[in-house]
């Protein structure tokens, strides 16, 4: 009944003709358009005075180690001290004076908060994720039908050529930092899924998992094109790096669909000898029990990434099977188009969708694993990040606490929940009173409608164009995306331009159906689009409120 109630309200607000299907990107503006994001720089700040080397984070620290007894560790009065970029030491308060502390160049935050590592996104299209959630016009059967689809070709296809592209915008830098800001004002620190052309400038904000160096090796690669068309070189040479270690996970795409051309590309991995546990499945939503089962043998992985499933096949992969098999799962966003917003968000559509589908088989303390150990050890970081554990990297997120069980807490938190968020160390994201201690004058404030503010910093020395504000890229971004002829008249310089007779007639051909389109909000909280698209797009499998259980505010 209260979804029903929602969603006669929101017919009642929106003018009915605004719902037609064919202009979905018209109801995007008109939900979206009293959710203004304002940012601003710090201004009231000052030089700090003192140098600090060493932070310590005072709170309930969720180490995500296991104990003897199976139970993950959590220290509800303690505190993880951070020098440079790792951890230092973990422990009670009660034991800080085991710590040679220097007053004058430590800080100590008292965060009131939950402390747990940094999550983890297994998987995603980053350099799409500017885009809002496309209305999907059908469900599909496998991932190759939906490419040529009408609506998509103009929605997402035609905006991430023309915002990528050198001889259109160009934007392909703004875009990805863009992106990764998305990620971390959720608390994500690393993700796999970037472009390859982003390797000169991504080292800045989160970990980019497959396209740069991370902890002085680069041992991830992905493949997104289909199995049955990799060429007997490649795999070779994937095979010869894997057994010399010099590649420790390798993303692939396999079964991502419900019929048997989606099943069969798992006989084409392991034909091909790519059934070990290097190889990481993205979706596997058609695999059955006998492909699952030599998962499990073979010690592979799976991303999960539910909401994309549901949204264009109708199903997702057979979580049960998997975790009776004891497969290890990691959950991936896949990308905005048809994914969750961000991790937050994908938890909580993972959990109510399992808990709807296939009853109590998920706990909270399962969905924290599978953005935090079960990412990172399927890709080998388990000596780096994925733990709070002495000697590992500081990537590290705080979220309020709620007097809940942690693991619930992290479950049920939203952006707005979000306390603070480390980088190998750096304090790049969290609450405006503690950005003012760690990060005095270097930092922008973000001013949400939906009664929060926060600060970030993604400003860095030494990286192409390091020096843009996230203000700068949003208003770049927004501007490019509005479809104004002249700007992009300006900007273009494809040479199929010199056979047309106007600009107009160039764009009507090469992008036949090219609208405007509004930048994916960075919170959920702002973006009533894709609650009403996650409604409109339920069944009896999936039929809970997002924005109702989450993010009413």
């Amino acid at each position: 009944m209260r979804r029903f109630l929602k969603s006669l309200i929101l017919f009642c607000f929106i003018p009915h003709c605004l719902f037609s299907y064919l202009e979905s990107w018209r109801v995007q503006f008109e939900l979206n358009k009293y959710d203004t994001l304002y940012i601003s720089p710090e201004t009231t700040s000052t030089t700090p005075a003192i140098t600090y080397t060493k932070i310590i984070l005072l709170g309930k620290v969720v180490t995500m180690d296991e104990l003897k007894n199976g139970a993950i560790e959590v220290i509800d009065d303690g505190f993880v001290a951070v020098e440079g970029e790792k951890i230092e030491y973990v422990g009670r308060i009660s034991e800080l004076g085991k710590l040679q502390i220097d007053s004058t160049r430590t800080i100590i935050i008292p965060t009131n908060g939950i402390i747990f590592p940094g999550l983890i996104n297994a998987h995603d299209h980053i350099h799409y994720n500017f885009l809002p959630l496309w209305d999907i016009p059908k469900k599909y059967t496998n991932r190759y039908q939906w490419g040529d689809d009408k609506s998509q070709v103009i929605d997402i296809k035609y905006w991430q050529k023309i915002m990528c592209g050198k001889k259109y915008f160009g934007l392909e830098t703004e875009l990805v930092k863009y992106a990764e800001v998305k990620q971390l004002i959720s608390g994500t620190t690393s993700v796999q899924g970037s472009p390859s052309g982003s390797k000169r400038f991504c080292r800045m904000l989160v970990r980019n998992m497959d396209v740069s160096p991370n902890f002085g090796e680069d041992k991830m690669s992905a493949y997104v094109r289909p199995i049955k068309d990799v060429e007997s070189s490649k795999v070779k040479k994937w095979i010869g790096k894997m057994d010399s270690g010099e590649l420790k996970a390798l993303f692939l795409h396999i079964a991502e669909g419900t019929d048997k051309k989606a099943r069969d590309e798992f006989k084409y991995l392991v034909d091909k000898g790519l059934g070990r546990k290097e190889v990481i499945i993205i979706h596997g939503v058609g695999l059955e029990e006998p492909e699952i089962k030599y998962m499990a043998d073979n010690n592979m992985t799976l991303v999960w990434s539910p909401t994309s499933n549901l949204l264009l096949y109708g199903k997702t992969a057979n979580i049960p099977l998997f975790i009776r098999y004891g497969v290890n799962i990691a959950l991936g966003t896949d990308w905005s188009p048809s994914g969750g917003k961000n991790l937050l968000c994908e938890m909580k559509i993972a959990y109510n969708y399992a808990k709807e589908k296939w009853g109590e088989i998920i706990s909270f303390e399962d969905i924290a694993k599978m953005v935090t150990v079960n990412p990172a050890r399927a890709c080998g970081w388990e000596q780096y990040v994925g733990k709070i554990k002495k000697g590992m990297y500081a990537d590290i997120l705080v979220i309020r606490d709620i007097d809940q069980d942690p693991f619930e807490a992290l479950l049920k938190a939203t952006e707005r929940d979000v306390v603070l968020v480390l980088v190998g160390g750096d304090p790049l994201y969290g609450l405006c009173d503690i950005m003012r201690i760690l990060k005095p004058g270097d930092f922008e404030h973000i001013y949400t409608s939906c009664g929060f503010d926060m600060c970030i910093d993604i400003t860095k020395e030494n990286v192409e164009l390091g020096w843009q504000r996230l203000k700068e890229i949003v208003d770049t971004l927004s501007f490019a995306l509005s479809a104004d002829t002249s700007y992009m008249k300006r900007k273009f310089s494809d040479e199929k331009l010199l056979s047309y007779k106007s600009f107009g007639e160039y764009i009507q051909n090469e992008f036949p159906g090219l609208h405007q389109c509004m930048l994916d909000p960075l919170f959920p909280s702002m973006d009533r689009f894709f609650f009403w698209s996650l409604i409109k797009a339920s069944s009896p499998d999936w039929n809970f409120d997002l924005q109702y259980i989450y993010y009413n505010w």
